[in-house]
């Protein structure tokens, strides 16, 4: 495998500033790194997926995440930040106005993967554990985990969710949350647009040659759901939509051993 030097975009986004700066992580891949918003899609409606959360760091959004119990939250291990930091809000819709669904409760420890690579994303996977436990109603739920490997087909169409960014170029982050469905791709034909970097412990989806659709800035760590169950965590990719590149996500169902470890 031919290795070459590109910068990692990371579905990540701090909105602590105007600019909602991108992060950037220099590897020696040919890979780069996530976006983190929704591109192609449309606005969800309140509690359309009730086991979506965001995760803000001081108030601002940084990340997204599932409620897979009332105590724990899976992310993505690039989300990791100092726990003290972070809030989680379960029930939630719209970010700058309150609903009345809302549950928010603090992080009292983050646990990313262990072997998680900074380098290659590869086990970009968090626990969150939250320091007072949700409640569960019509607006709060548990997302429904995968069998153990039981990775989904080429060609299975998945709802990807999130706050993110919603254009390919430029930005322009939404109130509410919006949800875009993608085709999955073979890991052979992701690897061979990517130039190597694509681990079994991954899975593409978007629409190679087309594009258009796709997480960005702001959705890392966010879900994707494949046939009603929790499939993907948004990871990372080389751009936005862009008809080459496909999004990049963490497969969860490679990680079940890990997680019951802790719920």
């Amino acid at each position: 495998m031919l290795f070459h030097s590109y910068f990692f975009v990371i579905k990540k986004d701090n909105y602590e500033n105007s600019s909602r700066m991108k992060f950037f992580i220099l590897a020696l891949l040919a890979v780069s790194a996530a976006a983190d918003r929704i591109i192609g899609g449309a606005p969800l409606t309140p509690n359309q997926v009730p086991y979506l959360v965001n995760i803000q760091r001081y108030g601002s959004l940084m990340c997204g995440g599932s409620l897979i119990t009332s105590n724990f939250v899976l992310s993505a291990a690039h989300c990791d930040n100092n726990a003290p930091s972070l809030t989680v809000t379960a029930g939630d819709y719209s970010l700058s106005s309150t609903d009345g669904t809302e549950q928010v409760s603090g992080v009292s420890k983050t646990i990313p993967h262990p072997y998680y690579s900074t380098n290659t994303l590869e086990n970009d996977i968090m626990l969150v554990q939250l320091s007072s436990p949700v409640t569960t109603n019509a607006y709060v739920q548990f997302a429904e985990l995968p069998a153990e490997h039981h990775q989904p087909e080429p060609g299975t169409m998945c709802n990807v969710y999130g706050w993110g960014n919603t254009l390919a170029v430029g930005s322009d982050y939404p109130d509410t949350p919006y949800g875009v469905t993608v085709p999955v791709i073979s890991n052979a034909d992701c690897n061979a647009a990517y130039g190597g970097g694509i681990y079994n412990t991954m899975v593409c989806m978007g629409y190679l040659g087309s594009g258009g659709k796709d997480s960005c800035q702001g959705d890392s760590g966010g879900p994707a759901e494949c046939d009603g169950i929790l499939t993907g965590i948004v990871s990372w990719g080389n751009g936005c939509a862009d008809a080459a590149y496909p999004g990049v996500y963490t497969c969860i169902c490679h990680y079940i051993s890990w997680i019951n470890q802790y719920i």
